[in-house]
């Protein structure tokens, strides 16, 4: 480890005399230990998953941003003020004067109105929650405009809670990009995005300076950034995917930060007074995913069997001590139109799953494949193999990576855990309650419900309703409407926990505070 960081700095021109200097990783440098495993770009259009909108949150400015301690409110970055009008139809935002991107480029309403057009254009996965909205390829140039150089104009295509489009204005996908110099490195029509897959262009306070696949990423702190200089010179995310290695090199102090930890590190790293365990609230569960396109899962009376054969109790005291909180809603707590105490849903009742399973034509039990959708997964899905033995159902657990097959619909069951990162219960919603077309054909991965199969035309207009609707009241009821609908209909996904995110810290490591929507930023933090 200290062998790799000594070249990554040397690399990036750094000045430190020997490897001996880095028995602890400098005072001007954060090092995080993370899994960069999977990510193939930096792009921010074509990426929405955790560690990348990490990366990418500390080289793009937002429009707008949310803080780690306050989700549900709106804050200035680019943009100073903005402006929704009477009929709720266009929102108008005023961009800063003295931002510049890493290349000394101004930041224009122009950079972001191209930056939006460009993600709705491509169509990656980064363009998730901009689409939800109304926004295509052949509309977005005429609604998301130009009105001078620093005023910003997106006119909304259907009615939609701008409160929402403003939120989604702040995630990581979104951050404004350098179009001049994107545009200098076009290659055959990719708006750049060739080129951003290892280089960055943006605004924010860190510049990529080096990229290894699958061995780490290196960004150097800009001395111009509008906000300040970063009190780090440089950040240094390295790739140790081995929980029980990344937990050394924090016992040595060759790592400041360390991510996706298993819970036995994490409990034995608890235990020192030189780290601290920041356990961020997700916006997503653990569930366990059951394909009604099986005949027997078809059945109601065998999903219900499911929902108690999982000793939930058991697993939270050791497996998901630091990974979740026992949840079973699909809207998370906290959050409007949440229930006060939803645990009683799914209680552990091996006897009462035997009874179900017999009523449902299965007097001698059932027999399935569980795949985890990971191998990070695999203990929890040996504890639910253990627990569902008990109630007469013999699961095969075959283990390995099974997020393709879920989204293909091709598995039986599967545990799984999932995430979002527009902080509303509309984000769950969508993944949890929405599937308007369920034919194989559709092929509409990207909602869960469609995964296993189901439909439900009251839970797709409510969660129509949801989008729409501006006052909080209502969609307070909507959400209670929508959770009632669900828990009662014997739901393929069955939700035990929430997620928690787990962020390992030196106790010298201050201002660093991982964000529920993963856009975690580095420019306020220091070191002791």
């Amino acid at each position: 480890m200290r062998r790799l960081i000594a070249a990554a700095l040397l690399a990036s021109a750094a000045a430190f005399a020997s490897a001996d200097a880095l028995a602890k990783s400098p005072p001007n440098m954060l090092v995080i230990g993370t899994n960069l495993g999977g990510i193939r770009t930096l792009d921010p259009a074509a990426n929405n998953a955790r560690t990348v909108s990490e990366l990418m949150s500390n080289a793009y400015d937002n429009l707008v941003q949310t803080k780690p301690a306050s989700i549900d409110k709106l804050e200035p970055m680019l943009a100073t003020e903005w402006s929704v009008s009477d009929d709720k139809k266009t929102i108008t935002m005023k961009l800063r004067p003295d931002a510049t991107f890493s290349s000394g480029n101004p930041v224009t309403a122009e950079d972001a109105a191209w930056s939006i057009q460009r993600i709705i254009k491509m169509g990656q996965v980064g363009s998730t929650d901009l689409a939800l909205w109304g926004f295509t390829k052949d509309n977005v140039d005429q609604l998301v405009r130009v009105s001078d150089p620093h005023t910003l104009v997106i006119e909304l295509p259907t009615q939609v809670n701008t409160d929402l489009v403003l939120a989604s204005l702040a995630g990581s996908s979104v951050g404004i990009i350098d179009k001049k110099t994107a545009l200098e490195h076009e290659a055959n029509g990719d708006f750049g995005s060739g080129w951003l897959a290892a280089n960055t262009a943006g605004s924010g306070p860190f510049v990529l300076s080096q990229l290894r696949p699958n061995n780490l990423a290196m960004f150097d702190a800009r001395k111009d950034y509008w906000g300040g200089a970063p009190a780090m010179k440089r950040v240094a995310v390295m790739h140790i995917p081995e929980s029980g290695n990344l937990r050394l090199q924090m016992e040595k102090g060759d790592v400041d930060v360390g991510h996706y930890m298993s819970s036995g590190d994490l409990e034995a790293l608890s235990k020192s007074p030189d780290v601290v365990i920041d356990k961020v609230p997700g916006l997503g569960f653990y569930y366990i995913a059951l394909n009604t396109k099986d005949p027997d899962l078809q059945k109601p009376k065998v999903r219900r069997a499911f929902q108690h054969a999982f000793d939930w109790t058991a697993i939270q005291d050791n497996i998901m001590k630091y990974l979740g909180s026992p949840w079973q809603s699909m809207v998370p707590k906290g959050m409007i139109g949440a229930p006060a105490d939803p645990l009683g849903r799914n209680t552990y009742d091996p006897e009462l799953a035997k009874k179900l399973l017999a009523e449902a034509g299965y007097p001698n039990g059932l027999k399935k494949t569980l795949n985890p959708s990971s191998d990070a997964l695999r203990p929890f899905a040996e504890a639910l193999q253990a627990s569902a033995r008990k109630s007469g159902i013999d699961l095969n657990l075959i283990p390995g990576e099974f997020t393709p097959a879920f989204r293909e619909r091709k598995f039986e069951v599967l545990v799984g855990n999932s995430g979002a990162r527009l902080p509303d219960p509309f984000a769950v919603a969508t993944q949890y309650a929405y599937n308007p077309d369920n034919r194989d054909e559709a092929r509409l991965g990207s909602y869960y419900l469609w995964r296993v199969g189901q439909q439900n035309e009251d839970l797709n207009k409510l969660v129509d309703e949801s989008m729409r609707e501006g006052d909080a009241t209502k969609r307070a009821d909507v959400f209670k409407q929508m959770d009632d609908i669900y828990s009662e209909m014997d739901p393929g996904l069955v939700i035990f926990f929430q997620r928690i995110d787990p962020y390992v810290m030196l106790k010298n490591v201050k201002g660093y505070a991982g964000h529920t929507t993963w856009s975690t930023r580095w420019h306020d933090v220091t070191k002791e």
